[in-house]
């Protein structure tokens, strides 16, 4: 079992954070709450209240974390997660916490493991899952059908390897699991379930140009985004080749037996020996939230404003209590402000890079037309009003991911349609004859 000495340097901890003290501004800041010990987890719930757990504790803050308040302490937590009812639930070491009423009482069960919780993931009728691990040791996925009161074990289709790394679950509840296996003997790999876990069905994994299947060993990223498509980050083996990926896939190929595509974090000419992502968060504005794990001089922040071109950021940050640059977890408040952890970094950051409330010019980006109102409550009726009705108009609303939202033809210089359901940024265009006008809608 991992276990995790908490000494930390004050002299080592403040020349670690000196030469980052000059450009702090221009990505992270720090809350001012250090306190509590090394954190494990963020998440957010009620669209304003802040949950972090560390090594021996969960807290809350109703004010961007600039108290905190110790709601829970326990031996050993390793994970948070908040329900979309809002409720709290915290991973201990074969144990399950759970809280309906923002942290002011607690409940506990044992799921009878000997390994961590090290994450949870909710599928569209509040079902929960847990993992375990302790590297790729572990007793596998945790299912409760009755908010988090009783689980039980749903491995069939694993084997005899069951240390998990990820979960995660689509708009259609596929389930997404990775099984890590140092050794890379074929113990390891991607699986999916599309009967709450029930069963599990291993992915080959096939990328072009390399030999294949790919053989997994470490994962290190699993992401379902709002573009309809999983990523998937590893360590593994192309026939004896060590291979550094991150790969992506549309989420209704991923049975279909076809090359994965890559996402080139680096750019280096050997692309499969690229650094490794780990999980990825698209904020509502569109962009992308990552990291990689390593080094003060190679570790950092992944950002990217398409997915496609990234940057790896240091600027305010510091590193974990062993002096490494750990996987980073990100949520996000309702006005586009991302708070951060850094696994056992004792620090809480924050960034203003996402926001979006606010911003009024979008109102009216292209002349021609304007949308209104704007910002939006989702659910709520837009109007696109156009200057003049030309002819062949037509509009379409788009999300942040390029897919169409809405689309249909105009007769009238004034439209009225519904706004999306989803609160986010989303794309209104309207095509006239040989023309193309478009605006900014902030669905809140």
């Amino acid at each position: 079992m991992k276990n995790v000495v908490l000494k930390c340097s004050f002299i080592l901890t403040m020349n670690l954070l000196l030469p980052f003290l000059t450009e702090a501004q221009q990505f992270w800041n720090t809350t001012n709450e250090f306190w509590g010990g090394p954190k494990t987890g963020i998440t957010i719930t009620h669209d304003s209240v802040i949950i972090v757990s560390t090594n021996r504790a969960v807290m809350k803050s109703t004010n961007e974390c600039e108290q905190l308040e110790k709601v829970l302490s326990a031996s050993e937590i390793y994970s948070v997660f908040s329900t979309k009812e809002g409720k709290i639930f915290a991973g201990g070491l074969g144990k399950i916490f759970f809280s309906s009423d923002l942290g002011i009482n607690w409940d506990s069960v044992s799921i009878h493991s000997n390994y961590p919780v090290i994450e949870f993931a909710e599928n569209s009728t509040a079902d929960i899952f847990a993992i375990t691990s302790d590297y790729d040791e572990g007793d596998g996925v945790y299912y409760s059908g009755d908010h988090g009161v009783n689980w039980e074990k749903r491995n069939s289709g694993l084997g005899t390897h069951l240390g998990c790394s990820n979960i995660a679950v689509d708009k259609n509840d596929l389930l997404y699991l990775t099984i890590s296996d140092e050794q890379n003997v074929g113990f390891g790999g991607l699986f999916v379930s599309d009967d709450d876990g029930l069963t599990w069905e291993k992915i080959s994994v096939s990328v072009n140009l390399l030999s294949n299947p790919i053989r997994i060993g470490t994962t290190t990223g699993l992401s379902v985004l709002p573009n309809d498509s999983i990523y998937l980050s590893f360590y593994g083996l192309a026939s004896n080749y060590l291979i550094q990926l991150n790969i992506y896939k549309s989420i209704n190929d991923v049975r279909i037996n076809n090359s994965w595509e890559v996402l080139q974090l680096m750019g280096f000419q050997n692309w499969w020996e690229d650094f490794v992502l780990n999980d990825i968060k698209i904020t509502q504005n569109g962009d992308w939230y990552s990291s990689t794990s390593g080094t003060v001089s190679n570790g950092g922040t992944c950002y990217s404003t398409d997915g496609e071109n990234w940057e790896i950021l240091d600027f305010g940050l510091g590193t974990d209590i062993l002096g490494t640059r750990s996987e980073q977890f990100f949520t996000e408040k309702e006005n586009g402000r991302v708070f951060m952890i850094q696994m056992l970094d004792e620090r809480i950051y924050k960034t203003n890079k996402s926001l979006y409330t606010g911003i009024r010019d979008p109102v009216q980006i292209s002349k021609p037309i304007s949308v209104y109102p704007n910002p939006v409550t989702n659910g709520q009726k837009i109007t696109v009003q156009l200057q003049s009705n030309s002819h062949n108009n037509f509009v379409t609303l788009y999300d942040i991911t390029g897919k169409t939202i809405y689309s249909s033809p105009v007769t009238s210089t004034e439209n009225k349609i519904d706004a999306p359901g989803q609160k986010g940024v989303y794309i209104v265009e309207v095509v006239s004859d040989s023309q193309k006008y478009s605006s900014k809608l902030f669905v809140q």
